[in-house]
This record gives C-alpha cells, structure tokens and sequence, in this order.
C-alpha cells in the first residue's frame, strides 16, 4: 500500500492548562457576582412570606374580636395562663389543635399537644431559633416551638406629645420581669376592643416581629404568662420599649423579660401587623418616640405610620 494514500490522522483539540484555570476564574467570579443576588432574592421571599404569616395573623384576631367584641388577654382563668396564639388557633386555620386544647388545665398540661401539632404560621422563615430557649419546656424529649410574633402590650417611656410617661402596671412588676405596660392591645384578663383604639387601627401597632438570633427568652408559642415573686411575665405578648433590633447591635444588649427587642434577621428593620389588619416594615432608623407612639392605642399623639 502506498503510503501517500493512508489518511493523515486528525489532532484532537483540548484546552491547555492556562485556559483551563482561566474558565475556572471566570466561573468564579461569575458565582461571586450572582450569590449575592440570589441571597437577596430569597431574602425578599422569605420577608414578603413573614408578612403574609402576620396578615393571617391579623385576620384572625379581627375574626376573634367579630365573635368575641374584644381581642384575647394575655392570660386569663387564673393559673392556666394560655396565651393569644392558642385562643386565636381556631381564627388561623388551626381548628382541629383547638379543638384538641385542654383550656381547663395548664399550658404545661397540653405541652405534649403544642410539641406535635406546632403551628408554621407563628415563625418567620428567616428567623434561626425556632424553638424554646426554656430546657423544662419540652415533651418526649423534644423542646417546644417558639412563636416570632408577639401581641403588641404597649409602650414603655415618655409620650413626648403629651409631655407624661405612657402608663404602667407597677403592682405587677419586679426587677427580673420588667415594666408591665397598659396602653396596648393585650393585657392581663382584659377587655379590650376596637373601640378602645382611639389613636385610629391604621396608626396602632397590634402584633409585631421578634425574631433574630440569640434572644434569649424564648418560650413555647401557647404559653401566655408566669407568676413569680409577685411579678408578671408576658410570654406571648411584650412591651415596646427600646428602638428596633437594639438586639442585634454588638456587643449585644441585656434584656428584661417583658421588655421583648422587637426585630428580625431582614436587612434594616422588622415587619409588624397594625390594628387595621394591615402590615408594615418599620426600619430600625425609625425615631424612638415615634416608635413608641405607633404601639399605645390611646396616646393622642397626632402621627402617622411612616
């Protein structure tokens, strides 16, 4: 066979090494530039999904207040001290868990319930601790679900409109509790209703936010109150006192239990739900007697929701 007629071999083509890592470069500068983007569009869903958790939230306790003519306490009938979120399970799509409550014995009594049966709405789905920081509140070995969403109990300090400092309870109060505040919407064996939100429900808050990492009082979702030391501790419900997401500020900040340190884990600030049954994000840059003004229901402070 004549060699001129065997077919020349075809080279095969391939990167060399110095092209290789150049793609790889480029790749990774490519994921630097699009990671951020993704964490921000999950961010953006899981905040818009918060929102709608407090939307229905909201839209329960209108239905609770239709039924009832006024919103849940913040813990009744003696020492069973169930909270709002058990009383208002049946308004949130919870009817079988409701129906299933023991309201006559104590929220330690239905502890093995709220641990089978916790309800996702009351957790934001970017808030890290999901469970009770309380090692006693547990069923079977396993720790309670927290909640994230608190009842507004009203404001804590100085009403700069009216020249005086918001109300107290100062008969309930001790100094490992707190101030106990009565210018909200939830209080102990109340009955406060709409009518009693003379401020106007589209400038009052009526639940707000309290989910970023490492606060340190954290309680099971249906439980409502304590008695200790002739103090009153509020588990469901808490006081505004301090600006938004004071918590997350290092080196930290040191808590009273009633005091809550309203905030979250989205960037700048934290949803909250007004009386009205709409929702707004407040930024934590929000002024402190403003803030305060939004969460008292019959201040006379002639503001608006920013």
């Amino acid at each position: 066979m004549n060699a001129r007629s065997v077919a020349p071999l075809h080279r095969r083509n391939a990167f060399t090494l110095v092209e290789l890592l150049v793609v790889i470069a480029i790749i990774g500068i490519l994921v630097a530039l699009l990671l951020p983007a993704i964490q921000a569009a999950r961010e953006a869903a899981r905040r818009t999904q918060c929102t709608n958790h407090l939307k229905q939230l909201a839209l329960a306790l209108h239905n609770y207040h239709d039924v009832h003519n006024r919103f849940p306490p913040s813990g009744i009938d003696g020492p069973t001290a169930n909270g709002i979120w058990i009383r208002l399970a049946a308004f949130y799509e919870q009817q079988v868990l409701y129906d299933n409550y023991d309201f006559h014995g104590t929220w330690r009594n239905n502890m093995a319930l709220a641990v089978e049966s916790p309800p996702s709405v009351l957790l934001c789905p970017s808030g890290p601790d999901t469970v009770s920081k309380l090692a006693s509140e547990e069923s079977g070995g396993q720790l309670c679900q927290t909640t994230h969403y608190y009842g507004n109990a009203g404001p804590i300090g100085y009403n700069a409109w009216q020249s005086e400092n918001y109300p107290r309870d100062t008969s309930r109060e001790n100094s490992q509790f707190g101030e106990i505040a009565t210018a909200g919407l939830f209080m102990l064996r109340s009955e406060i209703g709409f009518r009693d939100i003379s401020d106007g429900t589209s400038n009052t808050v009526a639940l707000g936010e309290l989910s970023w990492e490492g606060y340190p009082f954290y309680r099971a979702w249906h439980r409502g109150l304590h008695w200790w030391n002739s103090g009153l501790s509020l588990s469901t419900t808490k006081t505004h006192k301090y600006p938004i997401n004071i918590g997350r500020t290092p080196p930290g900040f040191s808590f009273a239990y009633n005091q809550g340190g309203y905030g979250s884990m989205h960037p700048g600030g934290a949803n909250f739900a007004l009386a009205d049954g709409s929702t707004r994000f407040l930024a934590d840059t929000v002024e402190l007697e403003l803030y305060l003004a939004l969460c008292s229901r019959n201040g006379r402070e002639p503001i608006q929701v920013p």
